[in-house]
């Protein structure tokens, strides 16, 4: 990777070249909660306000973005797993709730949690990606946690490729079913590793 890309923590107005980041690593997940919950809405666009808000673990406070030339090209979003048990969903169809509740079941809740890492795809296969998780690592360190965590789709090979040579292992699997706007197979992995000495 050349020395060009720098990290820094993600400021309000990256929410909109953030979002499609935050939605390609959802591997769906996204369009599956929120498609069609505001008719004529780009799921992309309805993740913007939560992305640009202050507040919550969806906001940009909880995210390192890299940037290249003015553009952000890449973001981990990350924050105390135990945060997600307080979010507020009652906007969110029940059923929805319930086709992804293996995911709650499976968390570590007393980890600190990735929730997306997402790099542009021309921009993939340079290191960035660990560069980003030495961030996450740090900010758990920083807040007392001894471990990270992350849900990755069984189906995703490259993503769980750099988690295993990040020193990632499976600490549980998630019984997601397939459906046609979650089209994944074998469900979901819980990672897990240990945050490592400064």
């Amino acid at each position: 990777m050349s020395s060009d890309p720098f990290l820094r923590p993600a400021e309000a107005h990256d929410a909109p070249e953030i979002a499609p980041l935050i939605l390609m690593a959802g591997g769906g997940v996204y369009e599956f909660l929120l498609g069609g919950l505001v008719p004529g809405a780009e799921t992309v666009d309805m993740l913007v306000p939560g992305i640009a808000g202050r507040s919550g673990s969806f906001s940009h406070r909880q995210m390192v973005v890299a940037e290249s030339a003015g553009r952000v090209i890449g973001v981990a979003h990350a924050h105390p797993t135990h945060w997600m048990r307080d979010a507020d969903r009652s906007f969110i169809p029940a059923d929805r709730i319930a086709h992804l509740a293996a995911f709650d079941s499976t968390q570590d809740w007393d980890s600190y949690f990735l929730s997306a890492l997402a790099i542009a795809p021309d921009l993939r296969r340079q290191g960035l990606a660990r560069h980003l998780l030495a961030r996450v690592y740090d900010r758990a360190r920083d807040g007392g946690y001894d471990r990270v965590t992350l849900h990755v789709w069984a189906d995703n090979a490259a993503a769980r490729a750099l988690y295993a040579a990040e020193g990632f292992t499976e600490a549980a699997a998630a019984a997601i079913p397939w459906h046609p706007r979650l089209p994944h197979r074998g469900g979901s992995l819980l990672l897990r590793r240990p945050v490592p000495a400064a």
